[in-house]
């Protein structure tokens, strides 16, 4: 495998060298060779301690681990989507190509790029696309390529370009399936002592806006710290992440040893051969072991009108904001139940078409945040976060994914996640506020929404809140 990378390798950067000198600026090369599946978690336990890795298993089932770095396009403030957009299509329109597969990118945007930045999110752009120096491409009818690229500039030494290159993947193809690593102790949970009179605090902060202000719906979100007993595995808590959630796509960026990560089950928008897909996801109930009370609550969550008056502001704005950049746009005639392990929700679907103008960059600019994130309208709910949320959310309730030089991804809603280093974890939960919610019903929505990632930090957790504020 590496054999035929290595000749593929030889030809694109051959050329890439030639055009970057014929343009006078470096080229991205991207060369690709069919391979055998790999165990992706074994291979991200390889080689994630060693450099910046980032891995996607998606709702599609199509999944890829993105190792180093050849490529970042990042951008900041206002202007991060354009400004990547920019980057984006400039290294793609040059770049030389070997073999069927396009160039490729993973990453993700802040959620409020006007909040500062806490270093909780230190190495985390407003706005990050990262070409991988090497992809693993694998999806469900066993489609495997690998994918080596690199930002070459004129003049340079091919050989011994492709010495450095692939020395770090000698070992790639005799990595073996995911050791077990015995136990991987318990958990932590911190919460200040007064962390549920803060939340109720929040609340009806945001139920006075809400009654004065114009404001129709705010989204706020709380964040729970977690301790370790030990260094948390990342491998091990990606796998319990996917199992337990098959619905969702789990995920992981890091960055200077810090990782992002998450299974989220709302997608943003994905792109396939210039059609998209959408959905609007707001309004949630608990689900029961007993399946007749897990009907009962569907039930009642289809007929509550306060969660089909949350869910119908975000399908009005989705709709807005595709009609802007889509055309032939189908949307279910009402919302459905969407059932996960812990969590029901009530969902509506979109499909059709991207207009020729428009790019994948383009609507996920659009419809970023989703009143389902955010609130309604847009602007007076991001005000109202920015001065009464008392956290930095980063990345979590951004967008996350992966798009490639056809116009074709999979961008999601980055909820059920939350930040891991070494020993420390911080978790984050939000959920949709309008007039008629009770403090102590959305706290415990929250709790539940924790409980994904809890349940993947450590499968036997206990809650036992303590007290950190001293």
């Amino acid at each position: 495998m590496l054999d035929a990378l290595r000749d593929a390798l030889f030809s694109v950067l051959t050329r890439g060298c030639q055009k970057a000198a014929a343009i006078g600026c470096p080229v991205l090369a991207v060369a690709s060779v069919p391979g055998r599946n790999l165990d992706m978690l074994s291979v991200f336990a390889r080689y994630s301690p060693h450099m910046d890795t980032n891995l996607w298993f998606g709702v599609a089932k199509k999944s890829m681990l993105g190792l180093g770095v050849a490529l970042e396009c990042t951008g900041w403030g206002r202007d991060r989507f354009a400004t990547i957009s920019t980057t984006w299509h400039a290294a793609v329109k040059n770049a030389v190509v070997v073999g069927d597969a396009s160039p490729i990118a993973l990453g993700g945007f802040r959620f409020d790029a006007l909040r500062p930045e806490s270093p909780l999110w230190r190495g985390f752009a407003d706005g990050a696309l990262v070409i991988p120096r090497l992809t693993i491409l694998q999806d469900k009818d066993n489609y495997c390529r690998i994918v080596a690229a690199d930002y070459v500039p004129p003049e340079t030494d091919v050989a011994s370009r492709i010495q450095r290159l692939l020395s770090p993947w000698e070992d790639l193809e005799h990595i073996q399936g995911l050791e077990s690593v015995g136990w991987e102790g318990g958990i932590t949970v911190l919460e200040r002592e007064n962390e549920k009179a803060l939340w109720k605090g929040l609340v009806y902060a945001a139920l006075d806006a809400i009654s004065r202000d114009g404001i129709q719906k705010i989204v706020a979100a709380r964040m729970t710290r977690v301790k370790g007993a030990a260094q948390f595995q990342l491998p091990q808590i990606l796998s319990r992440l996917r199992a337990d959630n098959p619905q969702a796509a789990t995920f992981a960026f890091g960055r200077q040893g810090t990782y992002f990560v998450g299974a989220t089950p709302e997608i943003l928008v994905t792109a396939k051969a210039g059609a998209f897909q959408t959905m609007a996801l707001a309004g949630s109930a608990p689900r029961s072991e007993d399946p007749a009370q897990d009907v009962r609550l569907g039930q009642r969550l289809l007929a509550s009108d306060k969660d089909r008056s949350e869910h119908d502001f975000v399908v009005q704005a989705i709709l807005r904001a595709l009609k802007k950049h889509c055309r032939h746009v189908v949307v279910s005639p009402s919302p459905t139940l969407y059932k996960l392990r812990r969590i029901q929700h009530l969902i509506t679907y979109f499909s059709g078409k991207i207009h020729a103008r428009s790019s994948l960059l383009n609507m996920i600019e659009c419809l970023h945040p989703t009143p389902a994130v955010g609130g309604v309208p847009t602007e007076p709910a991001l005000a109202f976060l920015r001065e009464y949320e008392d956290i930095d959310r980063g990345w979590y309730a951004g967008p996350v994914g992966w798009l490639d030089a056809k116009g074709n991804g999979e961008f999601m809603v980055a909820l059920r996640s939350g930040v891991i280093h070494r020993q420390d974890a911080a978790l984050f939960a939000g959920c949709g506020l309008v007039t008629g919610s009770d403090p102590e019903t959305e706290y415990q929505e929250t709790r539940l929404k924790l409980s994904t990632l809890l349940d993947g930090l450590c499968p036997t957790w206990k809650a036992k809140p303590v007290d950190c504020s001293r």
